[in-house]
């Protein structure tokens, strides 16, 4: 077996660094956070893979077998429904994945069930999810949508409901969330571990539905020529900016 990329002096030295002036109680602390991530990262790299043979057609019975799981104990941990059952109810939890939504993803999130309502949609999807990226121009999912496309956010809200029957249908007081949908903010999450984030901006719910290639919100994205890709290369570019202004910014402060 090759050499495990990741050593414990690494991990030691990363949680030292992050709190410099931490006493060893404070410090087992900050551990103790750290190594939660560490399962989490470690569940979704599972969870990448199993996606991949998901795709590639493999069975469940195939998956569990290589897991050394059954294929209902495979089904269970990876089935995107389990984590992701109620995203609205209730409200953002203090715990959990959705804590780490951040004010305009959670405002986005709410809207998805305001978009799907004023459809007369029976649940929300990815679509409506989108419409709610819109509605938030100041998010980084907007803005890129925007500066990928070329087009201004009402052009592509326009082209986006091109796609949609309204229907008189009355809007249920709950409205669940399709299966797609609750795969996105799977992938959001995931996304967030990739570029290491410890939050789920409206950048990741965009990346989220980017990854899942024949839905139909990305099909409309993509036919305004943006993809995963696309956005990837200028959200990381525009992340490092940021990045970068805030650094000066810091050192600015110190003088």
């Amino acid at each position: 077996m090759a050499d495990f990329p990741l050593k414990l002096d690494d991990l030691i030295e990363h949680v030292i660094a992050q709190h410099p002036d931490g006493d060893p109680l404070h410090l087992l602390g900050h551990a103790v956070q750290e190594s939660s991530q560490l399962g989490e990262l470690a569940d979704h790299l599972v969870g990448h893979f199993v996606d991949q043979a998901r795709q590639a057609g493999a069975s469940w019975t195939e998956i569990g077998s290589n897991m050394g799981v059954t294929k209902q104990a495979a089904q269970k941990r990876f089935v995107s429904a389990r984590q992701w059952a109620d995203p609205e109810d209730p409200d953002f939890p203090d715990r959990g994945p959705l804590s780490r939504f951040t004010p305009r993803a959670r405002s986005v999130v709410a809207m998805t069930k305001t978009q799907a309502g004023t459809l007369g949609h029976g649940e929300v999807t990815n679509i409506h999810l989108l419409l709610g990226l819109l509605t938030e121009p100041a998010g980084l999912a907007a803005q890129a949508i925007k500066a990928v496309t070329g087009c201004e956010l009402d052009r592509v809200r326009d082209t986006v409901l091109a796609t949609q029957t309204k229907t008189a249908r009355k809007a249920r007081k709950s409205v669940r969330f399709s299966r797609e949908t609750k795969k996105t903010l799977e992938l959001a999450l995931r996304q967030a571990l990739r570029m290491g984030h410890n939050y789920i901006g409206t950048e990741h719910l965009l990346l989220g539905i980017l990854q899942q290639k024949e839905d139909p919100a990305t099909e409309v994205l993509r036919g305004m020529k943006i993809g995963y890709d696309d956005a990837c290369r200028w959200l990381e570019d525009e992340l490092e900016k940021i990045l970068v202004a805030r650094q000066a910014a810091a050192r600015r402060a110190e003088r």
